[in-house]
């Protein structure tokens, strides 16, 4: 499980773990919020570095239920 990441202009960075994000909280360094019912941190500072990873998300609407894909290219 990973918690999704926001720098102070509401870009998307690299999601965190759980316990880095209650650590970035607990010093200030972070601020929590929730966005479409899912937590997310939103940094108080700038952060060490802006590395994104592509990804690619596939839905296929079956007829009772719903299945999505999440992938990504190996680093």
């Amino acid at each position: 499980m990973f918690v999704p990441v926001v720098d102070q202009n509401s870009r998307p960075l690299m999601p965190t773990t759980p316990s880095r994000a209650k650590r970035w909280i607990k010093s200030g360094k972070a601020t929590p919020f929730f966005k479409k019912a899912v937590f997310c941190v939103r940094l108080n500072q700038e952060p060490s570095n802006r590395n994104t990873q592509p990804i690619a998300v596939g839905v296929d609407p079956g007829s009772k239920r719903e299945g999505y894909t999440l992938t990504s290219s190996p680093p």
